[in-house]
């Protein structure tokens, strides 16, 4: 009987074909996972700013800004309206949201208001948008309600 006529792989041969999948894997999950958390960092970014923009045409229309988020969401006719489905208001400081609908909005001292979202990307903390006067140096605590 030939023993050249039963050729196959190794199992060293295997074991380093199973290394380089397995290591082309990692590499895929890390890209992906870095890749989500932009993309919801964006639209976390994109729903804070579209709600900023719907409460200066707020100001615009009406000479102030809305006292509280629902007052955003009540007439659909007007060009500051916000669906209920575009963001969701969070009453509490924004820790790791479920998801990137969630914003924050405080009224700070001295006038204006401030925008929380959270952002994904490392390192992931809460992002903050200063308008209508508002500074990084203002105090801003007393939260919008829904």
């Amino acid at each position: 009987m030939n023993l050249q006529s039963n050729r196959g792989f190794t199992i060293v041969e295997l074991l380093i074909v199973i290394v380089i999948i397995a290591i082309l894997a990692a590499i895929t999950i890390v890209a992906y996972n870095g890749i989500t958390n932009r993309a919801k960092s964006a639209k976390a970014q994109s729903t804070a700013s579209n709600v900023v923009k719907k409460m200066e045409a707020h100001n615009a229309e009406t000479g102030s800004y809305p006292a509280t988020f629902a007052a955003l969401s009540a007439d659909s006719t007007k060009s500051f309206y916000i669906d209920s489905n575009a963001a969701t208001l969070v009453a509490t400081a924004i820790s790791a949201p479920t998801d990137e609908k969630s914003i924050n909005i405080a009224t700070c001292t001295g006038g204006g208001y401030r925008v929380s979202y959270w952002k994904y990307t490392a390192p992931a903390a809460v992002q903050f948008m200063n308008y209508g006067g508002a500074t990084a140096a203002s105090t801003c605590s007393t939260l919008y309600a829904s």
